[in-house]
């Protein structure tokens, strides 16, 4: 009598309380499916997809169905992506089925589509792009490093503009030799054409890049090309990590730093994590740059745990340096009766590149008119009704289906719209007044500074439809405007040869928000954006600021990295926090405020007691506080936050969560 044969089914949503598989019998005509085979099932009256996480003899004590058939051209998962999906799951404490919805195409479950590009798109800035750099010194040296060490991540610091690109190129370009496939990890794609040119017009037809746009067709021709072995390079952001990969020789994740490589939505994998557990089950080397590391990785390097590799020069023909930088206080511009958004140094530099043909940028991070709407009478500010936040001014509103010409009040978080006040809500006062600035009121006074110069303005505002970032950027490069106008977006490695003035309107936007890394991503933000300048020519930038003499600030405009770090690193280990100590949010919401606290103190008073019990030494620091903005979508928060050695050892000896969230290595603890 034949001996029947049993799979595991995992399915890509939840199924029942528990997160099991399921078990079903494999008929006789399917006898050599294998683990990682994606099949179809009959569960109840419907059918449903899964992946068979492991095949075995025993039989189960209840009746079983059998597997109806396989999915024909799906991904065949990997023993090592199977290991590496129960490794998300346990690490980030997410449910195992939505670990395993990151490795499977949109097609299959997934409502989110990714797009592969094909070498049709890739004849951008083709004249620019196709000869091969002559590497400097420091670039040959890295690339010797990288080769000849035995650590599997390396971290490439090098100075805005000194060349990782043409070290990441010779990586790729040694891959492909070598018929293996390597992945460039960057940021959000649609914000960086160029890197994504870059790739393309060096390779051609090699290349595939996966991101967030539509069209599922695409998107599963870059998979199957992936699966098949026949893309070489593949491009994309976060989820590109998941990608059913063949021979995968490196990793490279470019812009290490960016925040955008950690998802917020569970599972909340950072993909630099994923990326490193890559690295262990396939023993490939991971290389990270930055010309601002993360403190955290930094300190990695530094203690020796990965390779460090430094570039401090710019290749260029004239070894041009960094711009030169200068801090404006603008409470003495104040002082000197200087009441404009631009301090007398920076209107009269735009005025001399204006007249020079040359290009600038004017970075502010905040979006819209004004950033709040308040009654000068009785002080009532104008809030969302959704969020505890005020409302932005914005003169117009571009939304999906047009612009708005008319005024609006705009939420940045929950999206709600309404229309300026004429009189106060609560005391019907009619003085009203529109404090703070955004992107918006920046265009509106350099188009009446500088009636003659052309303006582009790069925000989530005027970028939401595909491809109109790229459009501007190709734009902006070409001459077609004077002056670039932005968000962070603009700080993201975006190379334009005729830029030799960054403008920082305000450098404090976000430096006095109470959280681990206000310090650190202000130095980041101004450091990037400020590194846009000169790469062709002497740059320059100003920096404006109510706080001159902040350490964040200083160094910024110092291009000191190293002082930075040392600086915060300090500050850091006094504290315990990370890198010294691991951190755990977790988060509750609800409608009710009172249900949302109840729910993290019961929480709070089950880690506390499992805490006192802990031997002396090895406690962990647990709070509970409301969330920075307190309500949200109409949800109140509340945050437990623990730091210690290991918070995720205390965390399973929790058998209820009460409905809170789990952030493992959270990027924000407000």
């Amino acid at each position: 009598m034949t001996q029947h044969q049993y799979a595991e089914i995992l399915l890509p949503k939840k199924i029942g309380p528990t997160d099991k598989t399921l078990t079903y019998t494999i008929p006789e005509s399917l006898k050599d499916l294998q683990v990682g085979q994606l099949v179809e099932i009959p569960l109840r009256n419907r059918t449903e997809k899964g992946i068979i996480t492991n095949i075995h003899t025993k039989k189960p004590p209840y009746p079983t169905k059998e597997i109806q058939r396989i999915i024909p051209n799906a991904p065949h998962l990997a023993q090592w992506q199977i290991q590496l999906m129960h490794w998300i799951a346990d690490y980030y404490f997410a449910p195992l089925f939505k670990s395993l919805r990151l490795f499977l195409p949109a097609t299959v479950i997934r409502k989110k589509k990714l797009k592969a590009l094909t070498s049709n798109e890739s004849d951008l800035m083709e004249q620019e792009l196709k000869f091969k750099h002559t590497l400097s010194q420091e670039q040959q040296e890295a690339i010797k490093t990288i080769k000849s060490s035995n650590k599997k991540i390396c971290l490439v610091h090098g100075i805005t503009g000194s060349g990782k690109t043409e070290i990441y190129l010779h990586i790729v370009e040694e891959a492909v030799k070598n018929g293996k496939q390597v992945l460039i990890l960057i940021p959000e794609i649609s914000l960086t054409p160029q890197m994504c040119q870059r790739f393309q017009s060096h390779f051609n037809e090699k290349t595939v890049a996966i991101h967030s746009q539509l069209t599922p067709k695409q998107k599963e021709q870059a998979w199957q090309s992936i699966h098949q072995g026949e893309a070489k390079i593949i491009i994309g952001s976060r989820s590109a990590i998941f990608a059913p990969f063949q021979n995968l020789s490196s990793i490279i994740i470019d812009e290490e730093h960016d925040n955008c490589y950690k998802q917020d939505q569970s599972p909340r994998y950072d993909a630099k994590e994923v990326a490193k557990k890559m690295a262990e089950l396939l023993n490939i080397k991971v290389v990270m740059g930055s010309a601002t590391p993360t403190l955290e990785t930094y300190y990695q390097a530094k203690s020796g745990k990965i390779e460090l590799i430094e570039l401090s020069q710019r290749p260029t023909k004239d070894n041009l340096s960094l711009p030169k930088a200068k801090i404006i206080d603008l409470r003495a511009e104040i002082h000197k009766r200087n009441f404009s958004i631009f301090s007398e140094d920076l209107q009269q530099l735009i005025d001399q590149k204006l007249s020079a043909k040359e290009q600038i940028i004017l970075f502010l991070n905040r979006r819209g008119a004004a950033s709040a709407v308040i009654c000068r009478t009785c002080g009532y500010v104008v809030n969302c009704p959704n969020c505890d936040i005020p409302m932005t001014y914005h003169r117009k509103m571009t939304v999906e289906g047009g612009i708005y010409n008319a005024e609006r009040l705009v939420c940045h978080h929950c999206g709600h719209m309404d229309y300026p006040p004429k009189a106060c809500p609560k005391c019907q006062s009619a003085y009203i007044r529109y404090i703070g600035l955004g992107t918006q009121r920046v265009e509106e006074e350099i188009n009446k500074i500088f009636p003659h110069a052309k303006t582009l303005r790069a925000d989530r505002d005027t970028t939401q439809k595909r491809d109109q970032f790229k459009q501007m950027y190709e734009s902006f490069k070409k001459g077609d405007a004077d002056i670039l106008i932005g968000t962070q977006m603009v700080a993201i490695g975006l190379h334009f040869p005729n830029v030799n003035l960054v403008g920082i309107i305000l450098a404090d936007v976000g430096l006095t928000i109470p959280d681990l890394r206000s310090s650190e991503k202000t130095f980041q933000l101004i450091t990037q954006v400020a590194g846009r300048a000169g790469r062709e020519n002497e740059g320059q930038a100003i920096i404006q600021t109510y706080l001159p003499n902040h350490y964040a600030i200083q160094a910024a405009a110092n291009h000191d990295y190293h002082g930075f770090y040392e600086k915060e690193i300090a500050l850091r280990k006094e504290l315990q926090q990370p890198p010294f100590n691991k951190l755990a949010k977790i988060t509750f919401k609800h409608a009710d405020n009172k249900k949302a606290l109840n729910a993290a103190l019961k929480l709070f008073h089950e880690l506390e007691s499992l805490n006192a019990s802990l031997p002396e030494g090895t406690s962990y620091e647990i709070n509970y506080f409301p969330a920075l903005i307190p309500r949200l979508h109409n949800k109140y928060r509340w945050h437990i936050l623990i730091s210690g050695p290991n918070p995720s050892k205390l965390l399973r000896q929790i058998k209820e969560f009460h409905g809170g969230a789990i952030d493992i290595d959270p990027l924000f603890t407000v």
